[in-house]
């Protein structure tokens, strides 16, 4: 049985104006709602969920399941649900179709026939099974799940509420990426001043090397760089553990030779810092490498 749409109109609506009235114009708006269909076992089901999550058992030829087993059944089911809900002045946004794998193997041209009006998509019952933990259990077996979560999920997949839930689950993501951030930075800076710690006390053993092999590089490089003024340039406010006798004496030949071919054995890196630390200071210009070592300096010093 048909029955006639009820027309209700807002506090707004009852104070329309005279004009308006004379014109005869009136709140007619058919009600928009999702239309949910379920195709299981050869069985056909209609739920009318309104977009406030109102959830209606629609009948189906006066039948809460109505046997279809072929496309030219499905498409009268359809009608007949179709125009009840049209004569009740609902007008239909989306029809969500659940079908089972028999049902997929046969239905689908008729699906798009019918719903090609609307907007409309089909789902495999298989899938929202796996998906809402149901054990491959009928839709008229797990009612209350179907009821309380597939048919509102199907109605708030697109909406506002899902975006919100979407979003929130991105601030919680951006929230956990900024906390592993800051973690990583802080165990960075505190590698970063253990590094600095031990790059310390490493310098103050290269002051130890630097001022053993000066003498292999530079002839008389002490007249030039007296104690006091080495310690300051390596960075130190007190003088050398090493003592540096005034005037230096020359080393031996064999004493140079000795430091030259340990300064040869030394890494590439540390030479060229030895060389490097000498080539910042203002005395440079007025230190001479030693004939024998002047092609290597000049090479680190990158002349």
């Amino acid at each position: 049985m048909k029955h006639a749409a009820s027309n209700t109109l807002s506090g707004k609506s009852e104070k329309l104006s005279k004009k308006q009235q004379k014109a005869g114009v009136v709140s007619d708006a058919p009600v928009a709602c999702h239309l949910v269909l379920v195709l299981y076992a050869n069985e056909l089901a209609a739920w009318q969920v309104s977009p406030e999550g109102k959830i209606k058992a629609l009948p189906v030829k006066g039948e809460l399941r109505l046997s279809v087993r072929n496309a030219e059944a499905l498409e009268r089911a359809h009608a007949d649900i179709a125009e009840r809900l049209r004569g009740n002045g609902i007008r239909v946004d989306c029809t969500h179709w659940l079908v089972d794998g028999g049902g997929r193997q046969w239905c689908p041209d008729s699906i798009g026939k019918v719903s090609n009006a609307t907007i409309w998509q089909l789902l495999a019952w298989e899938w929202l099974v796996d998906r809402f933990g149901l054990d491959n259990a009928a839709p008229w077996e797990a009612e209350e799940t179907f009821t309380n979560q597939i048919l509102p999920w199907l109605i708030t997949a697109d909406d506002n509420c899902q975006r919100q839930q979407l979003q929130s689950a991105r601030e919680r993501e951006h929230h956990n990426e900024t906390e592993r951030l800051a973690i990583e930075r802080t165990a960075l800076v505190q590698e970063n001043d253990r590094l600095r710690s031990q790059n310390t006390a490493l310098q103050q053993v290269d002051v130890e090397r630097l001022v053993s092999f000066l003498p292999a590089l530079f002839p008389r490089v002490f007249t030039v760089l007296g104690p006091t003024d080495l310690a300051l340039l390596c960075g130190q406010v007190m003088p050398l553990s090493v003592p540096i006798p005034s005037p230096y004496p020359e080393p031996s030949e064999e004493a140079l030779r000795t430091l030259q071919r340990r300064f040869h054995a030394l890494p590439h890196e540390r030479q060229k810092q030895i060389v490097g630390f000498v080539k910042t200071l203002p005395q440079r210009q007025k230190l001479q490498p030693r004939p024998e070592m002047r092609e290597l300096v000049q090479s680190l010093e990158g002349l």
